[in-house]
């Protein structure tokens, strides 16, 4: 968000698709790094240290991927939230400027605009 020239603020929404793919690209790095600990991997208990070390490391590995899963998860999920709101932002600005120009062409009720005193809001059943 920017600050708009009347004062107010605006969404520049290319700045918001560049944001999701960074997201995107985050996710994707960290599904890299997560490949870099392999909970699958053998070793004999000397490689590792000792006996103790074996179930050690099958443990963290095990912790590591889990993490690493819901981080690359949650990097993708924020991008397509972002997507989405985006969408959002645009869809307003549309509604935005068809309202205006119904206004100024005096044709109708201008999108956005407030109900006349003692006229009963909206309900869900007026949007069939």
């Amino acid at each position: 968000m920017s600050g708009g020239a009347s004062g107010g603020y605006e969404v520049q929404q290319g700045g918001m698709s560049g944001e999701a793919g960074k997201l995107d690209r985050a996710g994707d790095d960290v599904g890299g790094i997560r490949k870099s600990v392999d909970d699958q991997m053998c070793y004999p208990a000397d490689v590792l240290g000792g006996s103790d070390s074996g179930p050690a490391y099958d443990e963290f590995a095990a912790a590591w991927q889990a993490e690493a899963k819901t981080l690359e998860a949650a990097l993708h999920e924020l991008a397509d939230k972002v997507r989405v709101s985006k969408r959002g932002y645009q869809g307003a600005d549309d509604d935005a400027v068809r309202g205006l120009h119904s206004a100024s062409a005096g044709g109708g009720e201008a999108v956005g605009t407030r109900p006349a005193a003692g006229t009963p809001p909206p309900s869900l059943a007026d949007f069939d």
